[in-house]
């Protein structure tokens, strides 16, 4: 049997963080529905039993400060679904905060701390609005605990009493305990009636297990610990319990309003043993809703109990834990099931090459002697004819005459034979290892997969709170929230989305006085969309806000030097201008924006992530920012190229296209390399003069160029050969390799060789640099490149 709930358990911890989480997400979401439409009672339902299984969760693993809190909260939901009070914005706004604080007690429970600070006047502010405008009702009756020091004589509920299962022997085994203690203490059978209409009915045996430790120690369960740890519900629950507490304060202290019915509470001298069950109180009417007024005991202070709050617990490491659906896994396991069949048939025929290699050993080893035999043979034919005792003819007849090199021969062939049946075995199941190995691959990475809402799920909030800070009317549309992708990509992907959300609600969604004197609704829109396309997630920001405005970027940009005032460029590079560091067109600085800080921010976390961002924009009608990442970052697709002896993989998702041209072919403009490709000039960076690699380009009679970056961004990197496309594994560098300039990392070839995977991103940047310094360097001789710029 468990001894107990062990706080200091790390595993049952990191479950309980990981579900509080998740009730506290599904809380605030329905919070925010409610306030759409304060009559949608299945919100306010989910809202309830959220907030419920967040402090049930929290007094079984005795953090006190939560429970504490979370009941507060609960009152003024209990008060919400009873329809006794509406929820107003006031309301919304103080549940919103209350949030916050249950958030942040949970980080810095997992920080290994307490959380501190003074949340008096919030709960404060909880209790007055649970009480505003409530009619005035007669109280429910409450549950009373029974106390007695004599066997009850209720008649017994067939079948339904814990203490079947309790034996003679262990009444024996308690009462000797008795006998033993020292300290006045008594053991008492304290019997509990739950309330099966309670949502979280199948925890309260915890529950009231976690608060009587409280006041003694605990001897025995029935059902054991174990059972009651498991999802059931138990109607009846038997504790006994070493305590110097008399049996009116156990009942009294151990009775949970919206938990239990009814707690009896006996000396064990006063228990008889019949050898039958038990007898068991007759259940005791119970209400409909369980009643949110009383304060339950789980938050009385203790004052025999240690102060717990002045000895953090140490930090719990939070696992990266995904929950998959079951069927995902069915199809793990049956593809390493086949993997498991295809390894015995490997074992064959391994176990059929050794033999036939054994039988070709066999026969050479024949075939030796054959020969050696031979010889001696016809050695001894040849003095033969030298001595005239033998002719020539003769000695044709004998080498020309059936012999057994002739049945060697054969047995030769049916060697043959068995080697093609035992290799055309090996290339089919090698075939079908290839198939299922793909299968593997695909069904794995399905694991890994996780819905993209769970980040467009953090959104609502942020639109809600900013719109109400900027007092813009916003309406947030949530498209595609089922499209999947790798679980590390969608971690990474909040910080990204947050910015553009930001800058479409402070730079591009207008007031509602600007929307209605231009012509708009006065709820501006903004939406957050997903989609598959290939093997690359798109993800959509789009408003129906002012859009950006090409002249002030322009004008922007030649202020701060970034663009020449000749110069003539696109409106799609201008709307890229805004991602350069330090650009902002804010007229005033806020906490939301106007420091330059954030789009380029975006720009450098998407390329991390081997994604591009692009704009989209209409002045006065909106805006769209448009990112595409890959599916996942663990293999990815790569196009094999060849530098000198070295093989180097390029993201086939930077790749544009490729060209073999001839040397003649490459033009010289303003000293860089260039090559026209349909009316457009590519400039051209050569792999071996950026990584200082010896090339074959001089000599050889064609050049190939691969085209990597954007449509906007673009350079030609010339390499000496194209091997192929082929699906890679991202090995991450460590070390003194991390920082190495252009090198995304690394992954290891079939033939167990090491290929580096270029960073596109930053060989882009790298290229250009080095170009500009070369030129200054030819222009300047006095300039000297230092070793970090020759790269």
């Amino acid at each position: 049997m468990s001894d107990y709930f062990d706080t200091d358990n790390d595993d049952l911890l990191k479950v309980f963080y990981i579900e509080a989480e998740q009730q506290v997400e599904k809380l605030e979401q329905n919070v925010l529905a409610m306030e759409d439409d304060p009559s949608d009672k299945d919100a306010i339902d989910e809202i309830f039993r959220a907030a419920h299984t967040v402090k049930g969760g929290a007094a079984t693993v005795q953090m006190t400060e939560l429970a504490e809190f979370t009941h507060a909260v609960e009152d003024l939901l209990d008060e919400i679904r009873a329809d006794k009070i509406v929820a107003n914005s006031e309301i919304v706004d103080a549940i919103l905060r209350s949030v916050d604080v249950i958030k942040a007690m949970l980080e810095e429970r997992k920080a290994g701390s307490i959380y501190q600070e003074d949340v008096s006047e919030l709960k404060e502010s909880l209790r007055r609005l649970a009480q505003k405008d409530a009619p005035k009702t007669k109280p429910k009756a409450s549950p009373t605990p029974v106390a007695s020091s004599a066997p009850s004589s209720q008649e017994a509920v067939a079948q339904s009493g814990p203490s079947a299962s309790v034996t003679e022997h262990d009444f024996v085994e308690l009462r000797e305990m008795l006998r033993t203690t020292t300290n006045g203490e008594k053991v008492y059978r304290v019997r509990v009636e739950f309330d099966e209409e309670n949502p979280m009915n199948s925890v309260g045996g915890i529950q009231i297990f976690a608060l009587l430790k409280k006041f003694g120690q605990i001897l025995r369960t029935f059902p054991d610990f174990d059972s009651l740890y498991e999802d059931q519900f138990f109607p009846f629950v038997d504790y006994y319990i070493l305590s110097s507490m008399n049996e009116e304060e156990i009942a009294k202290k151990s009775m949970m309003s919206d938990v239990t019915l009814s707690i009896d509470v006996h000396n064990i001298d006063n228990l008889p043993f019949s050898g039958t069950p038990e007898s068991v109180p007759q259940e005791v009417a119970h209400e409909e809703e369980p009643s949110s007024s009383n304060v339950p005991a789980t938050t009385a202070p203790n004052n025999n109990a240690p102060a717990k709050r002045t000895a953090p617990k140490k930090s719990v490491e939070q696992a990266q834990i995904i929950r998959v659906d079951s069927k995902r896994i069915d199809v793990l396991l049956n593809l390493v099931s086949e993997i498991v069949i295809t390894k015995g048939t490997f074992n064959q025929i391994s176990g059929q090459f050794n033999s036939t290699l054994n039988n070709f050993y066999a026969y050479r080893n024949y075939l030796n002697a054959m020969s050696k035999s031979f010889l001696e043979i016809f050695s001894e034919q040849l003095d033969h004819v030298q001595n005239g005792t033998l002719s020539l003819s003769d000695l044709k007849k004998f080498v020309t005459s059936p012999n057994n090199m002739n049945e060697l021969q054969g047995q030769f062939d049916s060697v043959e034979s068995e080697f093609k049946s035992t290799m055309t075995k090996f290339r089919s199941i090698t075939t079908d290892l290839a198939r299922t190995t793909g299968e593997l691959h695909n069904a794995v990475l399905k694991i890994r997969m996780v819905p993209v809402d769970q980040v467009f799920q953090r959104f609502p909030r942020l639109v809600r709170d900013l719109a109400k800070n900027l007092h813009k009317n916003v309406r947030l549309e949530i498209i595609g929230g089922e499209t999947e992708m790798d679980k590390i990509v969608t971690e990474e992907l909040f910080d990204p989305l947050m910015h553009c959300v930001r800058n479409s609600m402070d730079h591009g969604l207008e007031t509602p006085e600007k929307r209605l004197a231009s012509g708009k609704s006065e709820q501006g829109s903004l939406s957050l969309k997903a989609s598959n396309q290939g093997n690359m997630v798109v993800i959509e920001i789009t408003d129906d806000g002012a859009g950006i405005d090409v002249e002030a970027v322009k004008a922007k940009a030649i202020e701060r030097g970034i663009l020449s005032a000749g110069k003539v460029i696109s409106d799609q590079e201008a709307f890229h201008l805004i991602m350069e560091p330090g650009f902002s067109t804010a007229k005033q600085i806020t906490d939301i924006s106007g420091r330059g800080v954030g789009l380029d921010v975006v720009r450098k976390s998407i390329e991390k992530l081997n994604g591009e961002i692009t704009i989209w924009s209409e002045y006065g009608k909106g805006s769209t920012f448009t990112i595409k990442l890959p599916l996942t970052l663990a293999i990815i697709q790569g196009l094999m190229v060849r530098v000198a002896d070295s093989i180097y993989v390029i993201p086939i998702t930077s790749v544009l296209e490729s060209f073999r041209i001839k040397p003649e072919v490459i033009m010289h403009l303003d000293g860089y390399e260039v090559f026209n490709v349909r009316e457009d000039v590519v400039s051209i960076l050569r792999l071996s003069k950026l990584f200082q690699l010896p090339s074959e380009e001089k000599s050889a009679d064609y050049n190939f160029i691969v085209v990597v970056g954007t449509e906007e961004k673009k350079i030609g990197l010339m390499v000496d050969a194209l091997i192929g496309e082929e699906d890679v594994v991202i090995k991450p560098l460590r070390d003194q390799y991390t920082s190495t300039p252009g090198v995304a990392g690394a992954t290891i070839l079939g033939d167990g060789s090491v290929s580096l995977i270029v960073d596109v991103g930053q060989l882009l940047a790298l290229g250009l640099n080095q170009e500009i310094k070369e030129r200054e360097v030819s222009n300047n001789p006095d300039i000297v490149l230092e070793e970090n710029e020759k790269w």
